[in-house]
């Protein structure tokens, strides 16, 4: 996956620039209201992230984090977010198809938000779920992306928030995004998200997620050998075998045998070879080319008895 040329510190220049101007190294993809650009340092073998461009209503200071959007009238920043999450599932499609490309299948692909986030400008994080990019290097990295620790927001999680029965008082609780909750987590030990071991040192960890991408990856040659084989299956037509021609009866062949000795013989009289059967008329006999018959049989032929 390429690699931008800009860092976190321009996140929301970006957001504030044509697209189009964008570098296509950086930009992954783009709609009205937000631009999805590659992450400089990708903790999974695929990352990006969505920004919400500034555009009226909002201003930079809205969007500066979840914890401004939240802040926002709790219509507007559903609105936001919901639209935020529709661009993203548009943006997780280019993704699967460069892993389909890359890889020859695609795996899950999660959505979230960092609950404290590191740099300004509100931005959905689009990360495989392999969590073996090229910068995963520190125990902060793998805690802050975890899915199950606390630390990072799926964005259906925070978009529940908004629905009808959530107290308002519950709302503004968790709105708040309290350090004091989320810090102490990226101190915790490293566990891995696939199957909860823990590692004490990130080497460790990387060989162990290695591992179960491999087994992820063989699994899904697996699964697209066995559609394959069923798909022959189903359809006759691929597996059809050339019927063996049919052994001919005793009858047949004999007669078969009886034309064959018919269309091979020939006759050579007069000098000349010729074919029977072949349809060019009565075969004539040059009768002084007969031998002499004997005398007794001269006669007869000369002058049949009056008896």
């Amino acid at each position: 996956m390429p690699s931008p040329g800009g860092s976190y510190s321009q996140l929301r220049t970006y957001a504030m620039m044509d697209p189009l101007k964008i570098p296509d190294a950086i930009r992954l993809c783009h709609t009205d209201t937000s631009i999805t650009i590659h992450d400089k340092w990708p903790k999974g073998m695929y990352h990006a992230l969505v920004l919400p461009r500034v555009l009226p209503p909002y201003t930079m200071h809205d969007l500066a984090d979840l914890r401004t959007v939240l802040a926002l009238p709790r219509a507007q920043a559903h609105a936001l977010l919901l639209g935020l999450k529709r661009d993203a599932l548009e943006a997780k499609k280019v993704i699967e198809n460069e892993m389909e490309l890359t890889h020859s299948f695609a795996w899950e692909i999660r959505m979230g938000f960092h609950a404290l986030p590191s740099v300004e400008h509100l931005h959905l994080h689009l990360i495989s779920s392999d969590m073996i990019g090229e910068a995963f290097k520190t125990k902060k990295h793998m805690n802050s992306f975890h899915p199950k620790m606390g630390f990072f927001l799926d964005i259906d999680e925070v978009l529940r928030w908004f629905e009808p029965d959530i107290e308002p008082s519950w709302f503004a609780m968790v709105a708040a995004l309290d350090k004091k909750t989320y810090a102490p987590i990226l101190k915790e030990d490293m566990r891995c998200p696939i199957c909860e071991a823990t590692h004490a040192t990130v080497p460790k960890l990387r060989k162990h997620l290695t591992a179960h991408f491999q087994k992820m990856k063989d699994e899904a040659t697996e699964r697209e050998l066995a559609k394959l084989m069923a798909m022959n299956y189903d359809d006759p037509n691929l597996l059809q075998v050339a019927p063996e021609p049919d052994e001919p009866t005793d009858a047949a062949a004999e007669g078969e045998g009886e034309a064959d000795a018919a269309e091979s013989s020939t006759s050579t009289e007069n000098g000349l070879k010729r074919k029977h059967g072949e349809g060019d008329g009565p075969e004539v006999i040059d009768v002084d080319a007969l031998p002499e018959p004997p005398q007794a049989k001269r006669q007869q032929v000369a002058a049949p008895s009056d008896s």
